[in-house]
């Protein structure tokens, strides 16, 4: 991406800006907070616009996004499971009534059988005192699975801030454009005007005219190409905040980024060390070691023997549903203990698969650490070499406009061609798009940055 700057100066400035525009949108198309977007709407006519800073449509996307509320419900669901583990430290409670029809002739001669039916009510209760630990380890894994979900759902914000800011500065590079092409066409309108007049006086030819005529013609064409990138940027963006009005480019006005955030001090060090701590996905590796961890304990603990604590009331009576007081009630409690000695030798291939999965969740660990700091290092030099090609753009735009009011004085003057002005006013439109390019690609960078480090997550720090 940041190699293709070197050509700048030779590709049109049009398809310069369709291959920024795709890697960028490229990047929100693969993805898909409480806060109150500080956006503010005025009328025009009769529609009221929504003018948005990217921290706005940061906080909007938060607030309105699917995503988000996917992410909520599946913590809300790992709440739930670690409630239903925490469950199993209680006692249980049973009511229960039965109807029993018998039919028996084993202690009768042949076609003479005993019959009644038995009545039973009752209610008993259990209570797990000892098991090994188990209740405990599955609480705890519980436990580490819903903290997963917590950075999962913060791991998503991150993914969705980062898709929001390559979608804005898409559009706000598209924007750039439209700019850049209106003002090719008012120089060359102007030129048109001049050449007429000069021909009106027998000075200009009507070739130069017409030529002038065509400059129009194709910055008109860049304009269209450069409004239909924009468009394209606002309704992935649109998506993105969960907004979906008909004519959204017409509803949604972005504010450009400020210029102070281009000269905004970065270290490499202090990167890596806040994304070793902050990155959510990293916080999620972890939870999984510490749940497989545990799994290992839980798997080892169904060795241990088990104590239950039990009390059972009730009635039971046959060919009749008056219980009798005395005669049918029945009443037993005690304390009973169970150990299993053997079950096919399933703990040890519980303990052999908990095992295996704290090995891939190690190992899985430090792929994504090494995924991090190689995606951190490439971000920052990526910014590093954008600066550096911006401060070189601004000073070729500035020269090419130079360069092409000379060239104007001399083509007055008679003094050089109309091809020349054609040149120089080309270089003037590549060098105006080559900057407004590296110019955006800072900002953009910036953003990658935060994103792999999880400083993107640091909204207030935006403003």
């Amino acid at each position: 991406m940041i190699d293709s700057y070197s050509c700048l100066r030779r590709i049109h400035p049009c398809r310069l800006g369709k291959k920024l525009l795709a890697l960028t949108l490229g990047v929100a198309t693969a993805l898909a907070a409480h806060a109150q977007p500080t956006a503010t709407t005025h009328a025009e006519g009769t529609k009221a616009k929504l003018q948005l800073t990217l921290l706005e449509a940061k906080k909007l996307a938060l607030q309105q996004s699917p995503t988000m509320a996917q992410a909520k419900a599946r913590i809300d669901a790992a709440a739930a499971r670690a409630a239903e583990a925490k469950s199993s430290y209680w006692p249980t409670l049973d009511v229960s009534f039965g109807i029993t029809r018998n039919h028996d002739r084993a202690t009768r001669p042949q076609r003479d059988y005993d019959e009644n039916t038995k009545y039973g009510l009752g209610l008993s209760a259990n209570w797990l005192l000892f098991d090994g630990f188990q209740r405990r380890f599955s609480l705890l894994i519980a436990e580490f699975d819903h903290a997963a979900a917590l950075s999962a759902s913060t791991d998503a914000q991150r993914l969705l801030l980062q898709a929001v800011s390559s979608a804005f500065y898409s559009a706000i590079l598209a924007q750039d454009s439209m700019g850049i092409a209106k003002e090719d066409a008012e120089f060359n309108r102007m030129l048109h005007a001049d050449a007429r007049k000069r021909q009106e006086g027998g000075i200009a030819t009507a070739s130069e005219v017409l030529n002038f005529q065509l400059q129009v013609a194709n910055a008109e064409v860049d304009y269209i190409a450069a409004e239909r990138a924009w468009r394209a940027a606002i309704i992935i963006l649109g998506e993105l905040l969960a907004i979906t009005q008909d004519d959204i480019w017409e509803y949604i006005q972005l504010t450009p980024p400020d210029e102070k955030l281009i000269r905004q001090p970065v270290q490499l060090a202090d990167l890596l060390d806040y994304a070793r701590q902050h990155r959510p996905d990293l916080a999620i590796a972890q939870n999984r070691i510490n749940a497989a961890q545990t799994g290992i304990k839980a798997a080892r603990s169904t060795w241990s023997p088990k104590l239950r604590l039990f009390a059972d009331y009730g009635y039971e009576r046959v060919d009749s549903l008056h219980f009798n007081e005395n005669y049918d009630r029945n009443v037993s409690f005690g304390l009973a203990a169970s150990w299993n000695l053997f079950q096919g030798f399933k703990t040890t291939a519980l303990l052999n698969q908990a095992e295996a999965e704290l090995a891939a969740a190690i190992e899985a660990k430090k792929e994504l650490e090494l995924a991090i700091e190689t995606t951190v290092r490439r971000n920052f030099l990526a910014l590093d070499t954008c600066r550096h090609q911006l401060a070189l753009q601004e000073n070729i735009l500035a020269t090419a406009k130079q360069i092409r009011d000379l060239v104007h004085q001399e083509y007055l003057g008679g003094a050089t061609t109309i091809t020349r002005l054609n040149e120089a006013q080309t270089d003037v439109t590549i060098s105006a798009a080559a900057r407004s390019q590296a110019y955006i690609q800072v900002f953009h960078s910036l953003e990658l940055l935060g994103a792999s480090t999880g400083r993107i997550l640091l909204l207030e720090t935006e403003e």
